[in-house]
């Protein structure tokens, strides 16, 4: 079939292809591996698969025995801890040489540089099965005896392709007398590596730790192919079928004869073992109806021997299959998930949120809200220096500090988060003439572990005296929630007097702060010019404003709109003079700021009726009362 669909249809299966290419004639894809299927990492894994998904015959490998001879003898001393299987053969009199012209094509074209017939075998089987392989020069091999071990860190190790190492203290390493002469899985040693005068090998395949093979790999910033196999976890039985396939191509393409039995040193023996499935559960968990036939069908495709309904003996190439639902999962993934019926659900959509539920698109609305006026966010450091705190007049012994901080720079939680800008601000005054920016994160408050709470602010600071701005800003930051905030001028020890507002809600509750900062306090930072802040409690920001939204028709009857001017005494806020026009009819949709010219403002006053036309007469009569309110607050209409 076309590749493209072959692509489609194990991708479909779990097992994700996004790209493939031709080299030489052949299809090349690099599929996406899960690390709970190592049985994928080979050809013949992939193969089977392929094989279940298309609904074709596996070719199985038939591998013939050769018979050994007693002639060339090894010892081995196992540590079943460490290595649980190790099997070996030794071969002699063979006859090391360039591979031949199909081998060669093969070992490029899964990206590996071919070396010799034999080595180029290993990579070859490897890559085939799935199992570690690697070849000795036997007669290089000290003693003719191994030991496998951990080592205890320091050892001198050259790797066959001429790097030296010191190993870490717990790694797996082969030794013969006195000398590493094996990395496992990672690297073969140079000081055993067959080369063109090599003419008695020893092959051997290996079953390791994954979780020593990843930590070595780490420590050591080295990784191989087989350490990308062994660390997901290898199949114990696998060795037995690399030791042969090899052992095949070797008296093959090399020559030679087997001179040794094959040593097959193992913890224990290797069985399959048995998972129980129960067909009703099976169709509940899914949510299909399916045959015992296609079932048991799809367990036999993938190599899973059935009795019954359901009795399921897993190979031990397939690791992941321990539970019932595994057994599920397999089931629908090969059924295939495009092939369930597209149903709704049966049960009422959940109309209240759920405990853990977070608004990210609120969080989100906000920050594209002030990216979008030209402000930049940092993310800065929850842990701050004493000194900030004491430069912002705060007691360091009301917050949180750190028992064994890694520095006197990251001592304490931070109780709020004006410090960490203005540092930002200090480090690009001199790179930027306008400077704009801000951040969302949490302020720590509590001098003890068991008394500290969480706040969540949004901090904007700006170059300048930009308090109008800011007082603008934040109308904007609103446009989707209902706070009204009321404005109250105050004084606070980080602004400057007079020229700060606090910011509350409704019913006066205290959510915020906009103004300019103090010279004080700019001058503990370095900063000589003027600088604005806006401060909001994001938690109460985003519980006021996530709201459910209601859906309002248009208007059926026209709006009338009226433009009228007002002188107001200086100590009249235009909020104060907006919210008393509003409350003086409901037949008001809305009231904008047009224009203002010295203490003249220029309003529009849009009039709506849902239920009929309003005419002139009712516009003059909402009028009426407009003025009279404003005449109250000792504010003059202009004709």
């Amino acid at each position: 079939m076309p590749f493209k669909e072959l692509a489609g249809k194990l991708s479909a299966a779990g097992l994700t292809i996004e790209t493939w290419k031709e080299v030489d004639g052949d299809i090349i894809f690099d599929p996406e591996i899960t690390p709970n299927r190592p049985d994928w990492m080979s050809v013949y894994g992939i193969a089977r698969e392929i094989a279940v998904v298309t609904n074709q015959p596996l070719k199985r490998s038939h591998l013939g025995k050769v018979r050994p001879s007693q002639v060339l003898e090894i010892t081995i001393k196992p540590n079943y801890e460490i290595v649980p299987r190790i099997t070996s053969v030794i071969i002699r009199n063979v006859k090391v040489k360039s591979s031949p012209e199909w081998l060669q094509k093969r070992i490029k074209q899964i990206g590996l540089r071919p070396i010799n017939n034999l080595v180029d075998i290993t990579n070859y089987v490897l890559w085939e099965y799935g199992s570690l392989l690697h070849v000795f020069d036997y007669d290089k091999i000290r003693g003719h005896q191994m030991v496998v071990e951990l080592s205890k860190g320091g050892e001198d190790f050259r790797s066959l392709d001429g790097i030296d190492y010191k190993l870490p203290k717990a790694a797996i390493i082969i030794k013969d007398l006195g000398r590493v002469i094996d990395l496992l899985p990672l690297k073969g040693g140079d000081n055993t590596a067959v080369s063109m005068q090599t003419t008695n090998v020893l092959l051997h395949s290996v079953v390791v730790d994954p979780i020593i093979t990843r930590r070595t790999s780490q420590t050591l910033g080295l990784r191989s192919d087989s350490s990308a196999i062994a660390e997901r976890g290898l199949d114990p039985n696998g060795t037995i079928v690399a030791i042969n396939k090899a052992m095949e191509l070797i008296l093959e393409l090399a020559g030679g004869e087997v001179a040794s039995e094959i040593i097959d040193m193992k913890i224990k023996e290797f069985k399959p073992w048995t998972v129980d499935m129960s067909h009703s559960r099976l169709e509940s968990t899914l949510g299909i109806k399916i045959s015992a036939t296609q079932v048991k069908n799809i367990f036999e495709k993938l190599g899973l021997k059935v009795q019954g309904e359901y009795k399921v003996t897993i190979p031990t190439f397939r690791n992941d299959i321990h539970i019932e639902e595994d057994l599920i999962e397999e089931v629908g993934r090969i059924y295939g998930y495009n092939n369930f019926p597209k149903n709704l659900p049966a049960s009422a959509v959940p109309t209240t949120p759920v405990a853990y539920k977070k608004d990210y698109d609120f969080e989100y609305s906000i920050k594209k809200t002030l990216t979008g006026a030209g402000f930049n966010e940092i993310y800065s450091y929850s842990l701050v220096p004493e000194k900030q705190l004491l430069d912002m007049d705060i007691d360091s012994s009301k917050s949180l500090r750190v028992d064994n901080p890694i520095s006197r720079d990251f001592e304490y939680l931070r109780p709020n988060l004006l410090g960490n800008l203005l540092s930002a601000y200090k480090l690009n005054q001199a790179n930027f003439k306008d400077i704009k920016l801000f951040e969302l994160g949490k302020r720590y408050l509590g001098e003890t572990l068991d008394k500290i709470t969480e706040e969540t602010w949004l901090w904007v600071i700006q170059s300048g005296e930009k308090t109008l701005e800011l007082k603008g800003l934040l109308a904007t930051l609103e446009t989707n929630s209902t706070i009204r905030p009321a404005t109250k001028l105050d004084n606070h020890y980080w602004f400057h007097p007079g020229r700060v507002a606090h910011i509350e809600t409704p019913d006066k509750k205290y959510y915020g702060v906009v103004g300019e900062i103090h010279p004080k306090i700019l001058a503990k930072w370095e900063i000589k010019e003027r600088v604005s802040a806006l401060g909001l409690n994001y938690n109460l920001l985003e519980k006021l404003s996530v709201q459910t939204k209601k859906y309002q028709p248009i208007p059926k009857y026209p709006a009338i709109v009226e433009d009228i001017s007002v002188i107001a005494p200086e100590k009249i806020l235009y909020q104060e003079i907006v919210e008393t026009i509003k409350k003086t009819s409901s037949l008001i949709s809305s009231v904008d700021l047009l224009s203002t010219h010295e203490n003249t403002r220029t309003l529009r006053i849009i009039y709506l009726d849902h239920s009929k036309n309003l005419t002139d007469q009712d516009v003059a009569q909402i009028r009426n009362k407009v003025t009279k309110k404003m005449a109250e607050l000792k504010v003059v209409l202009k004709d």
